[in-house]
């Protein structure tokens, strides 16, 4: 690629995730960040282009922090979740969080931060900022926050390609929850979605936790590239290292769960929530798979029962 490509893919890239965005490098990732023309860090757009670690630029993915009840484990609230929850991506592409509920942030497993690493070698520590809504879309007399949207069901909100990549700069509508207006920014509308961009260079996989939401299982994976072999991966919670140096309580189901298995993820492109085991296994509530019904207690004898009894009993 000529570094006149080079650029022009940069530029594609920006234009995908909005304008003001900045990039800080963090040894084959990226940060880029920013909202509405207003620069957020220490690195202006223009490091983008300047930036070797990228390689050509891909598609912009979208990740949203959502919220469900009921809960589908009786351990927890309520289901806190990234949605989808496996991603695969190429080296260039970028993932874009959307904090449609507040108080969470994308944290990866990395011994800068105690834990073992779970992110390729040579990979520096990732954390973003605590996020919600943006402070610019909350009024300065507010005092009570703002309902937070809880969807009833653990779907999907993200547009898929055929080939399975989720497509850049569509505008979705939020999860909307009784008595809260969320949205994009008009005028009339509630608040707004913050967000946090991270651009991916080096293959591998990449286990990220929510901080505050860790213990009910909120974590994910995303694999870069088709390299899915990884030290750290394994089905069985008990092969985990102990929490803190290992995943903590619910998330070691999460991580360890057979639909977030990196050759799923890749064939897949996107894994939701709703896909894994354990969500499916207690999904309505009941104990059971998604869509099946446990059998009911009848108590009334069928004739069959009735006339079995009677020949035991001789009546």
């Amino acid at each position: 690629m000529s570094p006149q490509d080079l650029d022009t893919s940069r530029r594609d890239v920006m234009k995908a995730v909005g304008a003001g965005t900045v990039l800080a490098a963090l040894g084959g990732t990226a940060v880029v960040s920013g909202r509405d023309g207003k620069a957020v860090g220490e690195v202006d757009a223009g490091a983008v282009d300047r930036h070797d670690g990228l390689q050509e630029a891909g598609s912009v993915h979208r990740v949203q922090t959502l919220i469900s009840a009921p809960p589908t484990n009786p351990e927890r609230p309520a289901d806190f979740f990234f949605q989808p929850t496996g991603l695969h991506v190429r080296p260039g592409d970028v993932v874009r969080f959307e904090f449609v509920t507040p108080d969470h942030n994308v944290v990866s497993y990395h011994p800068a931060f105690g834990m073992r690493r779970r992110v390729p070698l040579g990979v520096d520590a990732i954390s973003s900022p605590l996020l919600g809504w943006r402070p610019d879309s909350i009024p300065g007399d507010m005092v009570d926050p703002p309902t937070p949207a809880v969807e009833e069901e653990a779907e999907g909100t993200e547009t898929e390609t055929p080939g399975g990549e989720t497509t850049a700069g569509m505008e979705t509508e939020t999860p909307t929850a009784t008595g809260t207006a969320t949205g994009t920014g008009g005028e009339g509308d509630g608040p707004i979605p913050d967000f946090w961009l991270l651009a991916f260079d080096e293959p591998g996989v990449y286990d990220f936790l929510c901080s505050p939401h860790e213990v009910f299982g909120m974590a994910m994976r995303v694999v870069v590239g088709d390299e899915t072999d990884a030290p750290f991966e394994t089905e069985d919670p008990e092969a985990l290292p102990e929490p803190r140096v290992g995943p903590v309580e619910l998330a070691r189901e999460t991580l360890t769960d057979p639909a977030l298995a990196p050759s799923n993820i890749v064939e897949q492109g996107t894994v939701l929530w709703s896909a894994l085991e354990a969500v499916q296994g207690q999904e309505n509530g009941t104990g059971t798979p998604d869509g099946e019904t446990e059998t009911p207690t009848d108590e009334t004898a069928t004739p069959e029962e009735e006339t079995a009894t009677a020949t035991e009993t001789g009546e």
